[in-house]
């Protein structure tokens, strides 16, 4: 009998209360439109289901942190992420100062490597541009080692994929409650480990970001991660030793490339546009041929060309993983796999093992220690689904890029990944046991008309951009200043037509997809040097014929149909890979 009447007494108090509240709102709301709706001091309050602030603090333009000058005032809010017993998530989120200098964006940052460390560079830029801009130390502090994952398999997981859902929520929070208004678009961008990071956003947490972009993303990563491992043993295969294979003897074999395939776009200019394409033989180098590699030599460029293998001694068993491409020797890294801790990684987190006694050249094989590393690793690490439904339904896209030269991520799988996305159009409709019927039955041929056939509808959600002549994450003699975790160019070039986040951006909010981005090289004064259109694959930047060709203006796109080039059995590889892992779940919380 009372119950009706408390109820409406109730919902009263709660209508009162939902008035009042919007008319704070509309109130906070008018005066943001000039300044932030709460003082900075306001958001050391602030907290979210695993995040609490440990300072807020107002910062005047010219303040140099940690080697950066910030551009402009703003308010900087540090915090502290728990998602497990043993997380401690270090971030950081930058807040313009006042409404008005806000763009209504927000940008997350990723990072390379094990890289415990906040990427002040980036946030620096990032607030001179008007973001409410965001990173964090990943879980742990530290640099390219891997002892900090020694009995801390949560610490992985932050490390792997779950920090920067932690960052990205209390940046929105933050950003809500400083101007009383919700971030309008948010985006995310990496390149390598930060890549893989990115690609992970896409598939797990789809929520999060309007636009992506993905650098050289080692989103197979336990493959990419054993081809580190191949490589390094393959360039340095003692310890402490020297490279198997000289830097000049690795320049003379990228010289030697170019004299065979430079020519193949038309344009000689000292970088091959399409690597699949060359036609190189390493064996007119060797005993064979004019003797200026020895046949060992020879093999070393075998083994970093065949990509990994089941058996290390026998370079026509089964091939696990794609390698190298023509006109990247010159940047091929021998020190990289003992530098990045990548052999003790795994020592340390799939193993338990210290390392030493743990020798990963003695002790790591591509047979079974692949298998068990690959079962291990991939739920906290790996980014191999093609089916991102659940971000391209509510509008996301996606750039993804990559340098031919990059001898770390390799390219190919870039490109793999676009074929996979292909298939996937084709595929997704059918039941699982149909679709693995499918996978086995792919064919070069098959995988070239399909992405002929369902390319279109992949472009879009997702843009691929191959740089020629560009290193891992940049570098190699190209232009590679494109953004994105490549080099970033100068401020009066991050535009939509010269830099990959502000491509995304007008792609998100304007709706108009990049069909080029113009690539560059600066001088001293931010004058460019070089430039070239980077176009989105699987189109080709082909010289008009006439005019500089260090200039961008005399290229145009062409696209050629996918049936002239060539799939290869080591792309199969890939994309089964990827198809195949088409309904990994990873632990997002």
């Amino acid at each position: 009998m009372n119950a009706t009447p408390g109820g409406h007494r109730s919902r009263n108090r709660r209508q009162i209360a939902s008035i009042s509240q919007t008319l704070a709102l509309g109130l906070i709301g008018a005066c943001g439109s000039v300044h932030a709706a709460y003082s900075c001091a306001d958001l050391a309050t602030v907290t979210t289901a695993d995040s609490t602030v440990t300072a807020s603090t107002p910062v005047p333009p010219g303040t140099i942190i940690s080697g950066n000058v910030v551009p402009v005032a703003m308010c900087r809010v540090q915090g502290v992420a728990r998602p497990s017993i043993d997380s401690e998530i270090k971030w950081e989120v930058w807040l313009p100062d006042t409404a008005a200098a806000w763009t209504g964006r927000m940008k997350v940052n990723g990072t390379g490597g094990y890289a415990g460390a906040t990427p002040y560079a980036r946030l620096a830029q990032d607030i001179g541009d008007g973001f409410v801009t965001a990173g964090s130390n990943m879980g742990h502090d530290g640099g390219e080692s891997a002892s900090w994952t020694l009995g801390h398999p949560e610490k992985v997981k932050d490390w792997g994929l779950r920090a920067h859902y932690s960052v990205a929520t209390a940046a929105k929070k933050l950003a809500a409650t400083y101007f009383a208004a919700p971030v309008q678009h948010s985006y995310f961008e990496g390149c390598s480990n930060g890549g893989r990071q990115a690609m992970m956003m896409a598939q797990n947490y789809p929520e999060l970001f309007d636009g992506i972009v993905a650098g050289a993303p080692s989103q197979w990563y336990p493959d990419l991660l054993m081809w580190l491992l191949w490589t390094g043993k393959t360039l340095t295969p003692v310890a402490g030793g020297p490279p198997s294979i000289s830097v000049a003897k690795r320049s003379l074999i990228t010289q030697r490339a170019l004299q065979t395939c430079d020519a193949n776009d038309g344009l000689v200019d000292g970088q091959i546009t399409n690597p699949r394409a060359c036609m190189f033989d390493i064996d007119t180098m060797g005993p064979s041929g004019d003797g200026s590699l020895t046949a060992d030599e020879v093999t070393v460029a075998k083994r970093m060309y065949g990509g990994t293998h089941r058996n290390w001694d026998d370079l026509a068993s089964e091939q696990r993983y794609t390698g190298a491409t023509y006109g990247s020797e010159a940047d091929w890294s021998p020190l990289f796999a003992d530098n990045g801790g990548y052999g003790p990684f795994i020592g340390h987190y799939v193993y338990s093992l210290l390392s030493p006694p743990y020798d990963w050249r003695r002790d790591i094989n591509w047979d079974n220690v692949y298998d068990h590393v690959k079962t291990v690793l991939t739920p906290a690490t790996a980014a191999p689904s093609p089916d991102i439904r659940r971000f391209t339904s509510r509008g996301g896209k996606l750039i993804q890029m990559a340098g031919w030269n990059d001898s770390v991520v390799p390219p190919d799988g870039s490109i793999d990944y676009f074929f996979a996305l292909t298939q996937w159009e084709r595929l997704q409709n059918l039941p699982g046991h149909e679709i693995d019927k499918q996978i086995a039955k792919l064919t070069p041929q098959t995988v070239a008309a399909h992405a002929n056939a369902f390319g279109k509808q992949v472009q879009e959600y997702h843009r691929l951009f191959m740089l020629p002549a560009t290193g891992h994450c940049g570098g190699s003699t190209g232009p590679s200043a494109i953004g994105g975790g490549m080099p970033e160019p100068p401020k009066a070039y991050r535009d939509a037509d010269h830099h990959a986040v502000s491509a995304v951006i007008k792609w998100v909010e304007q709706g108009v997809a990049p069909e080029k981005i113009v690539a560059g090289r600066y001088d001293a004064a931010g004058n460019p040097t070089r430039s070239r259109p980077v176009c989105a694959y699987p189109a080709e930047a082909v010289y008009n014929g006439s005019g500089d060709v260090n200039n961008a203006a005399n290229f145009s796109c062409q696209t050629p149909k996918l049936k002239d080039r060539t799939v290869t059995p080591s792309d199969l590889i890939n994309i089964r890979n990827s198809l195949s892992q088409r309904n990994v779940l990873l632990p997002n919380r």
